[in-house]
C-alpha cells in the first residue's frame, strides 16, 4: 500500500494504515486518512477518493477559509462534510500579523507553540467526532488547510487512541515536510527561517500539544476520558474498527 495518495489538485493526503498498535495490531489500511483542503481537487481527484470508500470528511478549517474556499464534498452523495472547525478565528491569521514583528520567524514560532498546545481542547469536538464516526466502522478523513496543525493534531491523537508508539506519530506527523506543496501561500519577502517556522512540521509543536495533554490531562489515557468523553468501552470499539 501507497501512503501517500497522489492526487492532481491536493499534495499532502495520506493513508494512516501501516502503522504498528496496540497489541501488536497493525492499522488497518484505507481507513483512517489525513489531508491538506479539499478544495482544490480534480474530478479525477474526487473519483479516485471515493474509490477509496471515504464516506466522512471531517474538516478542521476555520470559517474564513471553509467559505473562500468550499469542500467539493459539499452536498456529494456519499462523503460527508462536518465542519467542525472553529467559525472564527481565536485571534489574526499569522500571514495577516507577521509583518508587524520585529523578529518574524521568532514570532511564527511562539504563535505556532501557542496554537498547539490549544488544539486538543479547543477541536475537542472535532477529535472526539473523528474517533466515534471511524469505531461505527465509517471510512474517514480528516482535513485543514495545509493537513499539518489542526488535522496534523487529530491524526496523532487518533494514532495514540490506537497505541501507536509517539515515536511513530512523530514520524507520521513530520512527513508533511515531504510530501506538502504550499503553493505559495507564503507571503512575499518573507525570510527563509519564517518560512519554515510557519509552513514546516516541527517536532516541537506537536510536542507542545502532547505536554499540554499531560500538564491538563496527567495521561493522553485520561485526555481521552475526560476531554473527549471517551470511556474505555469506546476506545476498545475504536480499536476493534481501525486495527487488525
Amino acid at each position: 500500500m501507497e501512503r501517500q495518495i497522489k492526487l492532481e489538485g491536493v499534495s499532502n493526503f495520506r493513508d494512516l494504515g501501516g502503522y504498528e498498535a496496540a497489541d501488536g495490531r497493525m492499522v488497518k489500511w484505507r481507513t483512517i486518512f489525513r489531508s491538506d483542503t479539499l478544495a482544490a481537487l480534480t474530478d479525477a481527484d474526487m473519483e479516485k477518493v471515493c474509490g477509496l470508500g471515504i464516506n466522512t470528511a471531517v474538516d478542521l478549517r476555520y470559517g474564513d477559509e471553509r467559505a473562500e474556499e468550499p469542500s467539493r464534498f459539499l452536498g456529494h452523495g456519499q462523503v460527508e462534510v462536518l465542519a467542525l472547525g472553529l467559525d472564527q478565528r481565536p485571534d489574526d491569521s499569522f500571514l495577516d500579523s507577521f509583518e508587524i514583528a520585529d523578529d518574524a520567524a521568532a514570532f511564527a514560532r511562539s504563535y505556532m507553540a501557542d496554537h498547539y498546545k490549544n488544539y486538543p481542547f479547543l477541536y475537542a469536538t472535532g477529535y472526539s467526532t473523528l474517533m466515534r464516526r471511524l469505531s461505527a466502522g465509517e471510512k474517514c478523513i480528516v482535513h485543514c488547510t495545509a493537513g499539518k496543525d489542526r488535522a496534523g493534531t487529530a491524526a496523532a491523537i487518533v494514532l495514540s487512541a490506537l497505541g501507536v508508539p509517539r515515536e511513530t506519530v512523530f514520524e507520521d506527523y513530520l512527513l508533511t515536510n515531504k510530501y506538502w506543496d504550499r503553493a505559495g501561500r507564503e507571503r512575499p519577502g518573507m525570510d527563509a527561517e519564517t518560512v519554515a517556522s510557519i509552513f514546516s512540521a516541527r517536532e516541537e509543536y506537536l510536542n507542545g500539544a502532547f505536554r499540554a495533554i499531560e500538564d491538563r490531562c496527567g495521561t493522553v489515557q485520561k485526555y481521552l476520558n475526560e476531554v473527549l468523553e471517551l470511556d474505555d468501552d469506546a476506545i476498545a470499539r475504536l480499536r476493534s474498527a481501525c486495527l487488525t
